[in-house]
């Protein structure tokens, strides 16, 4: 004989169902995220020995770039394993830029900026503008990285360069004593604003602050 079920027990079983549910969605999202920090984990140990390989590569004159391709192969097989690791871009970034392929390094360093849109990234994107002499696209940069970062001296520098490539002299003063007020101790700003200071024949003299070298600019 088939029992229909009593109101009270209808609502109790679906009670049940729902917090079997419940804990079976919680298991999985647990496992999903755990998965992905394992995943980062492992892209970054991979994006670490392609920082090794870098490393070595600038220890020649000139730069090793067949020691920059094995480093750009690893930094693929970093993303192969985490899509979203915003530090292989970085890096890749860098490395097209010893290459002089300033269209990729360009791109690199967008997509790190999208992944994760921090103070350090939009750093590196503004300087390669700035490397490739898009000063608007570096002003654009840095203040993107000023609005996530507004403590970041050296947004404020790299504000201060792309001002001055832009002949805002008064404006790239300003920002470089923002650099100073913010971190007293970052050399490159004191030098640019006594750079700055010094008159029309000082301004030649801005200094940037990234080590690497400039990339061709491929634009037409």
């Amino acid at each position: 004989m088939v029992y229909r079920l009593r109101g009270n027990s209808r609502l109790n079983l679906a009670v049940m169902l729902a917090a079997a549910m419940a804990a079976l969605g919680g298991l999985s999202i647990a496992a999903s995220s755990y998965a992905a920090g394992a995943n980062r984990a492992a892209s970054d140990a991979v994006v670490a020995e392609a920082e090794k390989t870098i490393m070595q590569a600038g220890q020649s004159n000139p730069v090793d770039t067949k020691k920059i391709h094995q480093a750009m192969d690893k930094l693929h097989e970093a993303l192969r394993i985490d899509p979203r690791n915003d530090s292989a871009y970085v890096d890749l970034g860098f490395c097209y830029g010893v290459l002089r392929d300033g269209d990729s390094a360009i791109q690199a360093y967008r997509t790190a900026t999208t992944l994760n849109p921090s103070g350090s990234n939009f750093i590196e994107l503004a300087d390669v503008y700035l490397r490739v002499g898009d000063s608007e696209d570096a002003l654009l940069a840095a203040n993107a990285g000023i609005i996530k970062d507004p403590s970041n001296a050296r947004l404020y520098n790299a504000k201060g360069m792309a001002l001055n490539d832009l002949q805002r002299f008064g404006e790239a003063e300003e920002a470089w004593e923002k650099a100073l007020k913010l971190n007293p101790k970052l050399k490159v700003a004191q030098i640019n604003l006594d750079a700055l200071n010094g008159g029309s024949s000082g301004r030649g003299s801005i200094v940037k602050h990234s080590h690497q070298p400039p990339p061709a600019n491929t634009a037409p």
